[in-house]
């Protein structure tokens, strides 16, 4: 499975999540400070935020994968996100708070519910625009990298074609395998690893020459020589790659890579 961006980033969310743990600890909000003590309030905070967090990122990360939820603006996603993460953590508060101050009953559920979404889903919203600036400014980095590239010599007799592979950043290598449309941008699948570039898959396969692969699904384009083998199951067809990838032919695609003989074993 590929790693998301929202997994990745993970490391730049926590000091903000215990940040929040700690300043709700010590103003103790939503009766908090007359049920417990500062220590339990730090405990109460500190493990409601982190699973909150979590189950955010993580729910993100899987919304990332599915059509057309992929392709929807990022506060829209991530508001959904947020109603779908106040489920669980409705349940945790009430555990947690049951655990650490005054017993809540099951039953309060469903009271809980709105006040515990409004948290999550503006968290949600906040993590996937802290996520959305981080990918721009990455592929803002890369594009002025490209550009860089580009620019023809001195002695050049013109400017340079447009060359896919001046994007692939340098610690990825040159055995392109895959390109997977993800979140409005372009992953970029090496032998080496992967990375993401701002780019549509037209446009590169506009950069990339016909001979070098083909596309296999809407948002898949895949390398000649990098198919592994091939599975198929309950009429799925996909193509497994040289470093464990698996990657969906789609039905429109099918007699195409059926005809460009990759089906073959």
């Amino acid at each position: 499975m590929r790693e998301s961006p929202y997994v990745r980033s993970l490391p730049y969310h926590l000091p903000p999540v215990i940040g929040f743990a700690v300043v709700m600890a010590v103003t103790g909000p939503f009766g908090t400070y007359e049920h417990m003590d500062l220590v339990r309030r730090l405990a109460y905070f500190g493990i409601i935020g982190i699973l909150s967090w979590l189950q955010v990122v993580l729910l993100a990360a899987w919304f990332g994968g599915i059509e057309p939820i992929d392709r929807w603006p990022v506060a829209g996603r991530m508001a959904l996100v947020g109603v779908l993460a106040a489920v669980p953590s409705t349940f945790e508060i009430i555990i947690v708070q049951s655990w650490l101050g005054r017993p809540i009953p099951l039953s309060m559920a469903p009271q809980l519910f709105p006040e515990t979404a409004f948290l999550t889903v503006v968290i949600s919203v906040v993590i996937g625009l802290f996520v959305e600036q981080r990918l721009r400014a990455n592929a803002d980095a890369e594009r002025a990298r490209v550009a860089a590239l580009a620019q023809p010599q001195p002695d050049a007799p013109g400017p340079a074609s447009p060359d896919f592979f001046r994007r692939i950043p340098p610690a990825l290598g040159r055995d392109l395998l895959a390109l997977e449309m993800e979140d409005h941008y372009l992953r970029i699948h090496t032998a080496l690893g992967s990375d993401l570039v701002l780019l549509r898959l037209r446009d590169a396969l506009t950069e990339l020459a016909p001979g070098r692969g083909r596309q296999v699904h809407r948002s898949w384009w895949v390398a000649e020589g990098a198919i592994a083998s091939v599975e198929r199951t309950a009429g799925r067809l996909v193509l497994v790659l040289r470093n464990g990838l698996r990657v969906p032919v789609s039905k429109t695609y099918r007699d195409q890579v059926k005809e460009a003989g990759w089906l073959v074993g």
